[in-house]
């Protein structure tokens, strides 16, 4: 009995150390923020998952160029890049205007983190 008792916490404690050490791994969320009409006011929505931060990048970078692209079809706008490091934003505007339409900001972010902030608590409902 105590040797099964000994073997047990040997097994136990086996398992906790390679808990321990096991890698840490994340899955990444590509994010998008959009500030446009009609209230200016900005949007953010995850747009996909990856499991690997270099993924969620590449997924970022198709999409900024898409995006881009697409907008650059209208003859009636201009379309620039803002390619700060990481968050890069995409800046629309009817041409001959100074202020843009709307700008949209790219990030990939751990999927431990939400540009959207805090998750709001809603109301408590009791019931008897």
């Amino acid at each position: 009995m105590m040797r099964l008792r000994r073997a047990l916490l040997i097994a136990a404690l086996s398992l906790l150390t390679l808990a321990a050490t096991a890698p840490a791994e994340c899955a990444w969320v590509f994010w998008e923020e959009s500030t446009g009409p009609p209230l200016h006011e900005s949007s953010t929505r995850a747009v996909s998952a990856w499991n690997m931060r270099e993924a969620c990048e590449q997924a970022l970078t198709k999409q900024l160029g898409s995006d881009s692209e697409l907008y650059s079809k209208n003859a009636n706008t201009e379309v620039m890049i803002d390619r700060q490091p990481g968050q890069p934003r995409l800046w629309v505007r009817t041409k001959g205007h100074p202020e843009p339409v709307f700008v949209t900001t790219y990030i990939c972010l751990p999927d431990t983190m939400d540009p959207r902030g805090p998750k709001k608590e809603g109301p408590t409902v009791w019931r008897r």
